[in-house]
């Protein structure tokens, strides 16, 4: 499984087909294992996969409440970047592969919108350990919806900053 970072009109354009053809996310990898305990499920290290996807959201997509799109991908369609955070690069993701949506719940957005402030365009390490994103992380989740939800999630995630 795979989570990537996307703008609402981003996802859309994943699901006519007419996005870009890579795109950076979070991952289970070697390193993130490794970066964890040894006896840490295998679950849990896709939580954590999630979560740093959700913090790569307010770097990468400053401009947006966090979209999450999870996705079950052949292994060739990643690249590790061998980091501890467990970040990749994905190449040729269809919607087909999208098995999940993750957003902010709308109680979240203010909070989301000050972190992203913050940390929009650092690295992922940092951006963790900045205290609004770790108020973000300890007060919000993100929520789950089914993949034809996407439209739902319009007004979610195109409001401006």
């Amino acid at each position: 499984m795979v989570f990537v970072p996307m703008t609402w009109d981003e996802a859309v354009a994943l699901r006519s087909g007419s996005a870009a053809d890579r795109h950076q996310g979070c991952a289970v990898t070697p390193s993130l294992v490794a970066s964890m305990e040894a006896d840490t499920l295998m679950e849990e290290v896709e939580y954590a996969a999630l979560s740093y996807a959700g913090v790569l959201a307010l770097v990468l997509k400053p401009a947006s409440p966090r979209l999450v799109v999870a996705a079950e991908v052949q292994q060739e369609q990643l690249t590790d970047l061998d980091r501890s955070l467990g970040e990749v690069e994905v190449r040729e993701l269809a919607w087909t592969q999208v098995q999940a949506l993750f957003a902010d719940e709308p109680a979240a957005i203010e909070a989301v919108r000050r972190a992203a402030k913050i940390v929009a365009g650092q690295n992922l390490p940092t951006a963790l350990d900045a205290p609004e994103v770790e108020a973000v992380l300890d007060q919000y989740d993100l929520l789950w919806f089914a993949p034809h939800e996407l439209d739902q999630l319009q007004g979610r995630s195109s409001s401006t900053r």
